[in-house]
């Protein structure tokens, strides 16, 4: 190891002077002038592919080199026109995937920048948020529980910092971090004085200075060994390849058995080549990956529009299937602004007037107006609430916003409404130690220095707090806590807990000797308790109704106590007659069986820890459901990882929930999950309209030929039609319904089931439905012509060739929906499928009435009198359709709502 880069055996004023910085960090006009002479803090990229790579990719495809191989053969045996034909519905396969390819990963790419990584930096004097990708040598990280440290970085000073190192050293436990310098050869997971790019804070805070960034890193160079590793498709993309393959298989042996028959009566052996090379052509759904591909695009960046961002396109199919929502109550079902009502004290209940984060508003005693500052007690709860507190509020515009978490925000209005400002009397009276909030603990506490002498001042949920009190403040005097006045407090609490309040106790004590945990948070003098008020979001009950009408249950996890968390879900109507309250400490005793039986008449689960949560996905699962879990905090990474769908917070969330979730709320908001279901049910209702569509198509025109074949008769297309047909009805309108608008009936529905195929039962019974009428109603038209008109056989032909075009053409309006009428629905709400439809129609005309193709293809042209039978009998599927939508609706809705088995509980 290179001298230089042992940052871990110098002091940390020999750092500071080797990395020509300081403690409060650099300026920022330093900074930039750094990013120019030591890069930008990111990983250089493996080598990406050129548009020529992309290009050349598409020739990858199994559907590709079935079509290259007809083509091959059909010029080896003299059929240079079908050679042509093929060729050109190659290059129209392989442009189409690579300019979608292209323009997928071109919005992916885009999708990634919306959510980018941020990092706590001193500059200028000052804390700031800034891009990870413009940290640089020297910057001053502000390291907080929940963060993923930006850059490898010696620390300066730290507060019971721990880190989570696996990431880069494989080791499971946390390391406890410390500023003391080290000598010598010291391995990575010994280094307790750094901390790394990519590892994660779990514990405490402190500052580092930032040493090596991007490449040079120690995870930069681990990242050099593992470029190009190619994103893997999705679990769908993977099941429809499978799906085209299949198909494909089968057209090959239909095809095969056709060339055999043909054969065997004598048929000349190149036609039938050339005509089974086509069938297989015709058979071969080529335009799949392609809709697949852009449905899935289309859907991710319609999803960041409305706020979701989706991290893995595996997610974007599993949220059709989602049965439970495990949703964290502050923040995502309320607005996380909150306000003190009441101070309640063992010798007064004060009111506070003010509305949101504003520092204005009064403090009333019995209506009439009080100087918080000359009662005694009250002024101890101002203070034990500024100093057991890392937050702070700004004016941002014309509004007042809370800089950290949203409880010590309403804190610090609530001291700022009686004339304390935390940054003074943080000045004036320095903090010395801090214990940070713990959701096992349920409680913050700090010590500071305070007139000489240390206190403790500690903050959390009034009943853990009463329970490591001794004493309690009355008047100015300190009191032995009684059992009388525990309960006094206790059902204040339960008071303000069933109006659906959050409840804060605050608590203080003189303290000597160490700072130790165990040291500080006991002996409290119990001082109060506080209100606080955190209204639901407006749009949230009618999002939660939402998800009950589609079959998807709302579970509320919150930290709160069970009275309060009752009363809200009862207010958004999650709690309903007949449901469950449980508590952590419920879960602690319920055994795997006990809870499996009453997990599923839970709604609510309150005082729980993020241990917690993990266990609740787990038995939901075991339970048979698909879980979407909500989390913010660092500890929710095990309980997101585990979920069918983690979500983590955009605003609030920590880059560990982030790094562990598949999909980010840019808003926090419960209803933007909602909005992400009803778009992953498209998605997946869109790709099987697309393969019910091309599968009635491909289907019965492979049917049509195989009977004429079979029974003897003329061919009824020549092998340039089917190629035609093909290209004109697979691609042009097929691809339009990717872009389908939802139905309104999309979240009325039960979710399907996670182990469906993509072909469901009711699927291959709705095409097996609609094959006999398009393979009679072409072959009827087509005898017609042969038979009873006389028509020669080039007249038949086209006949035929313009009914299974128009059958589809038809049938593409028809596949819109699955219960709506073609008529009842908006018509024009999908300009694509329109424009798809309205091109076939002008290139079936073209080629039909165009002198030049006409002899290409052995069409001939049709009269008026031609076309009223061609048009009566393809929108016969219309009528079909139109009368099943009618008639059958209720059947309709059932099958589509038991498309999958209704789950079990195991």
């Amino acid at each position: 190891m290179d001298k230089k880069e042992r940052w871990y055996e110098g002091s940390v004023e020999h750092v500071l002077s080797g990395l020509e910085t300081r403690k409060e960090g650099l300026i920022s006009q330093e900074a930039k002038k750094r990013n120019s002479t030591y890069g930008y803090n990111e990983f250089s990229k493996g080598k990406k592919d050129t548009s020529l790579t992309l290009l050349l990719k598409q020739f990858g495809s199994f559907v590709v080199w079935v079509l290259i191989a007809a083509a091959v053969i059909s010029y080896f045996i003299g059929h240079h026109i079908e050679f042509w034909v093929i060729s050109v519905i190659i290059i129209f396969v392989i442009l189409i995937s690579f300019f979608e390819e292209y323009k997928a990963s071109k919005d992916m790419e885009a999708l990634v920048m919306l959510s980018p990584r941020m990092s706590r930096v001193l500059r200028d004097n000052k804390k700031l948020l800034v891009f990870t990708k413009d940290l640089t040598i020297g910057d001053i990280l502000v390291l907080e529980r929940g963060d993923i440290v930006g850059a490898d970085a010696r620390l300066l000073s730290t507060n019971n910092l721990q880190a989570d190192e696996s990431p880069l050293t494989g080791e499971a436990a946390t390391v406890l971090k410390a500023t003391a310098t080290l000598s010598g050869e010291v391995s990575l997971a010994q280094r307790s004085n750094m901390v790394f790019s990519g590892t994660h804070i779990t514990n405490g805070n402190g500052l580092a200075a930032v040493v090596s960034i991007g490449d040079h890193s120690e995870i930069g160079k681990i990242s050099q060994m593992i470029k190009g590793i190619e994103q893997e498709p999705t679990p769908l993309q993977k099941r429809l390849d499978k799906l085209a393959q299949q198909i494909s298989f089968l057209a090959i042996l239909l095809a095969m058995s056709v060339f055999a028959i043909g054969m065997s009566r004598g048929t000349d052996w190149t036609t039938m080549l050339v005509f089974s090379m086509a069938m297989i052509v015709s058979g071969i759904p080529e335009s799949l990956p392609t809709v697949v591909a852009v449905t899935l695009a289309a859907g991710v960046k319609k999803m960041a529009k409305r706020n979701a961002i989706v991290k893995r396109l595996s997610a974007v199919e599993t949220l059709g299937t989602c049965t439970i929502i495990c949703s964290d109550k502050t923040g995502t079902l309320t607005q996380n602004k909150m306000v003190i009502e009441r101070i309640y004290t063992a010798d007064a209940e004060i009111v506070v007037t003010g509305e949101g984060y504003t520092p204005s508003g009064i403090f009333l005693k019995e209506n009439f107006k009080i100087d918080a500052r000359k009662h005694d007690t009250i002024t101890k709860i101002l203070e034990i609430g500024v100093f057991c507190n890392n937050a702070d509020i700004k004016k941002d515009k014309h509004e007042w916003v809370v800089d950290g978490e949203a409880t010590e925000g309403a804190l610090v209005v609530l001291a700022r409404k009686a004339g304390i400002q935390k940054a003074e009397y943080h000045r004036k009276y320095p903090r010395k130690k801090e214990h940070p909030f713990d959701p096992v603990r349920k409680c913050m506490s700090t010590v500071h220095l305070y007139k000489g002498k240390h206190f403790v001042y500690s903050k959390g949920a009034p009943e853990l707090l009463l329970k490591k009190a001794k004493y309690y403040l009355k008047e100015g005097a300190i009191k032995n806590l009684t059992p009388k006045v525990r309960k006094q407090f206790l059902d204040r609490n339960k008071t303000f807990a069933n109006l659906g309040l959050r409840v804060l106790g605050l608590a203080y004590k003189e303290h000597k000797g160490p700072m130790e945990l165990e040291n500080v948070e006991n002996e409290l003098i119990f001082v109060g308790i506080v209100s606080i008020r955190d209204p639901p979001k407006p749009a949230v009950k009618d999002s939660i109704k939402r998800c009950q009408d589609a079959g998807i249950k709302v579970v509320m996890i919150t930290g709160d106590n069970e009275i309060t968390a009752k009363a809200i879900a009862k207010e958004l109507c999650i709690f309903t007659e007949g449901d469950r309250v449980m508590t952590g400490k419920e879960l602690d005793r319920a055994n795997e069986e006990a809870l499996l039986h009453k997990i599923n008449k839970t709604s609510v689960f309150a005082r729980v820890t993020p241990a917690h949560k993990l266990r609740i996905v787990e038995t939901l699962q075991h339970a048979g459901h698909v879980v979407a879990m909500t989390g913010d905090g660092v500890n929710d990474a095990p309980a997101l990882k585990k979920a069918d769908i983690g979500i983590a917070m955009g605003q609030r969330g920590t880059d560990v929930a982030k790094e562990s979730a598949e999909l980010i709320l840019k808003d926090d908001n419960f209803t933007t999950i909602v909005n992400a279901v009803e778009e992953g049910r498209t998605i997946y209702e869109n790709i099987r309209k697309f393969i019910y569509y091309l599968l009635v198509g491909n289907f019965s025109e492979v049917m049509i030929f195989f009977i004429a074949v079979l029974v003897g008769a003329n061919l009824p297309l020549t092998a340039l039609m089917i190629l035609f047909l093909n290209l004109v009805t697979s691609e042009l309108p097929a691809i339009g319904l990717s872009f389908e608008k939802p139905s309104e009936k999309i979240m009325r529905q039960r979710p399907r089931d996670a182990k469906e195929g993509i072909l469901s039962d009711y699927l291959l019974l709705r095409v097996a439905e609609l094959l006999p009428l398009l393979v009679l109603g072409t072959i009827t038209l087509y005898i017609w012509e042969l038979v009873v008109i006389k028509a020669p056989v080039a007249h038949a032909q086209t006949v035929a060739f313009a009914t299974i075009i128009f059958f589809e053409i038809f049938h593409a309006l028809n596949a819109r929906s699955w219960d709506e009428s073609l008529f009842s629905r908006k018509f024009f709400s999908n300009w694509y499928v329109l424009g798809g439809v309205f091109l076939a129609s002008i290139f079936t005309l073209t080629v039909i009435y165009w002198a030049p193709l006409q002899a290409i293809f052995g069409t001939v042209p049709l009269s008026g009198s031609d076309w009223m039978p061609i048009l009566f009998v393809s929108s016969m599927i219309i009528f079909f359709i139109e009368v099943q939508k009618t008639f059958l609706v209720a059947e309709l809705k059932e099958r589509s709502k038991m498309d999958l088995p209704k789950r079990q509980v195991q």
